[in-house]
């Protein structure tokens, strides 16, 4: 449709940097003489300018913008992997009607405005089609009321062209990086033992250095070795190693108790049994609920002969009695699941009088730039809860189908909480402390603890940033938009957690998922656990989050620690809401 609006593009170059200035005005105030294009078709009402060149810095740029959204571009060559990049700035200014409204209203349209832009799958690949997309954009009427952007470039030099997740030379020690993975694979593992075989197959490397390094770690005391019995008589396996007393419980589980095989007496005849069970999948998550209860003792059976293990630390958090367990790696293959589903069912037969269960831990944020009210940064606690647009709680996605069109199915499956009195807890304490949640009970019970376990406390150093692959190897970084934040508190939101990995594993699959379902995170693969917690007919319970990356929680260990609190923290404040 012809409009009597047109968008003027000027190129201006000032040393480095080279801006993009595009601005809205009528076709009867354009200078004839500045005119070098008039677009036609599809292009109809682009108009560009002659460049201005600024050596000498005549050009005196406007005053600031409304609204500015700051990101770094990489372009990796697919051939030489070779990255060029560039830091990018986009100003906005708006109609005068617009500038009446709110900031937020400001922000929230730049960033909806961005999204449209850098849609995964649709970037332009070079300059010349990129400002197009940015004028063509502005020509469409849900942006009539943006009246100019500009977009500043500066090229970064070859030190600053690093992205995360970008594979750098790693120059430490065989045995350092060696090590380094033993442990990660042993904490991610426990409470089950692997044998040396087991752990040379995961790390890739030779048996005989791997015993090398585990006699070195055996030293330092943090693992512990035992003798294989059965069918592997004769082998070694290892294990995290624990505190055994109060004193040096540096893990936050209390005393513990390493229960003889097939000797569950201790804890099923306790006299009172636990009443809420927490079911944790990271060792950083069972260390920071652990951290939260008091009164505490943990229990620990290892399987040498062959299975699964099992660790359950009884505890009180007020006046409930609870017990914590952690699942053997869940999600990273169907092995993996199936033990989750069947510990988590062991847990519930173990302890017949749960009445309640509560899942915590970490999660992976959905950046949502179309509606940054949805949008939640790293340490934002995510409460798994229907929504207007979607009425169940936690979906599964476990395969895409693509039809001739390019159109996608999902196969899900999808669950509710058909007893919601957790969630109906932690929504009264979201209202009651929210938007701010300054004053929030969680906050305090985060700060008493990380106060004598730092090693849960907020990165520091480390920047907070939302990466995003486009296709055809580029990769912008951006600081996470927020609105109506006050300092750095984290925000705590209900909606639908989704998981699965053909849709977690693919960019521009995992933002139409999310868009689609309406998700505000992505979770690692719990859907036996949720299985066999409705098949157990435990019907209340309740899934705490917090966002560690922008994945699935699973990407990156720097954040994982501080969302574990921060999600442990939270469960606790509902518990003591519970009458």
């Amino acid at each position: 449709m012809e409009s009597s609006w047109v968008i003027v593009m000027t190129p201006i170059r000032r040393g480095q940097m080279t801006t993009m200035e595009c601005v809205r005005t009528s076709s009867d105030n354009l200078d004839q003489n500045q005119i070098v294009h008039v677009a036609t078709g599809v292009n109809q009402g682009i108009v560009i300018y002659k460049a201005i060149i600024d050596d000498k810095g005549a050009y005196t740029p406007l005053a600031d913008s409304e609204s500015e959204i700051t990101y770094k571009c990489f372009v990796v060559n697919q051939d030489s992997n070779d990255v060029r990049a560039e830091n990018r700035k986009l100003h906005f200014w708006f109609v005068p009607s617009a500038q009446k409204k709110v900031t937020s209203f400001l922000v929230q349209t730049s960033f909806m405005f961005f999204n449209d832009l850098i849609t995964p799958g649709h970037v332009p690949k070079d300059y010349a089609t990129f400002i197009k997309r940015v004028m063509r954009l502005m020509l469409l009427d849900k942006y009539n009321n943006i009246s100019r952007i500009h977009l500043d470039v500066i090229p970064l030099d070859k030190n600053e062209a690093v992205f995360e997740g970008m594979e750098e030379r790693d120059d430490r020690p065989l045995e350092v990086r060696v090590q380094e993975q033993l442990m990660r694979t042993i904490e991610e593992a426990y409470p089950n033992v692997l044998t040396t075989e087991e752990l040379s197959k995961v790390i890739r490397q030779d048996e005989k250095l791997i015993v090398r390094i585990l006699d070195q770690m055996l030293s330092e005391e943090s693992i512990h070795r035992m003798a294989m019995e059965g069918k592997h008589k004769g082998k070694f396996a290892y294990v995290l190693r624990v505190a055994q007393d109060e004193e040096n419980a540096d893990l936050g589980m209390g005393k513990v108790e390493v229960m003889a095989e097939g000797n569950m007496d201790v804890i099923t005849k306790m006299k009172d049994k636990p009443t809420v069970a927490i079911i944790t999948n990271l060792m950083c998550e069972k260390r920071a609920v652990d951290a939260m209860m008091q009164d505490k003792t943990t229990y620990v059976r290892y399987e040498t002969k062959g299975g699964d293990s099992h660790v359950y630390t009884i505890g009180f958090i007020g006046p409930h009695k609870c017990v914590s367990t952690k699942l053997p790696a869940v999600g990273r293959d169907r092995r993996a699941k199936i033990a989750s589903g069947n510990t988590t069912t062991r847990l519930l037969g173990t302890f017949q009088d749960i009445e309640h269960v509560l899942l915590v831990g970490v999660c992976g944020s959905v950046c949502n730039l179309g509606d940054l009210a949805k949008s939640s940064r790293l340490g934002d606690i995510i409460i798994a809860s229907p929504s207007r647009e979607q009425d169940s709680a936690y979906i599964y996605c476990d395969n895409v189908d693509e039809d001739d069109s390019g159109q996608f199915s999902f196969s899900l499956k999808n669950w509710t909480i058909p007893d919601p009195s957790l969630m109906r807890k932690a929504a009264s304490l979201v209202n009651e402390y929210g938007p701010s949640f300054e004053n929030a009970p969680w906050n305090q019970l985060f700060a008493e603890v990380v106060s004598q376990l730092s090693d849960f406390a907020r990165p520091e150093g480390v920047e907070d940033k939302v990466q995003m692959q486009l296709g055809d190897g580029q990769i912008i970084e951006i600081a996470p938009p927020s609105i109506d934040r006050a300092g750095n508190w984290p925000m705590v939101r209900l909606g639908p957690l989704g998981c699965g990995k053909p849709v977690v594993s693919d960019t521009y699959l995992r933002t139409a998922f999310a868009d689609e379902r309406g998700l505000l995170g992505y979770d690692t693969e719990f859907d036996q656990v949720l299985e066999s917690i409705l098949g157990n007919r435990c019907n209340s319970f309740l899934i705490v989050r917090a966002c560690s990356d922008y994945h699935d929680g699973q990407k990156g260990n720097v954040w994982q620690p501080y969302a574990s609190m921060q999600a442990a923290a939270f469960a606790k404040s509902v518990l003591l809401q519970l009458s």
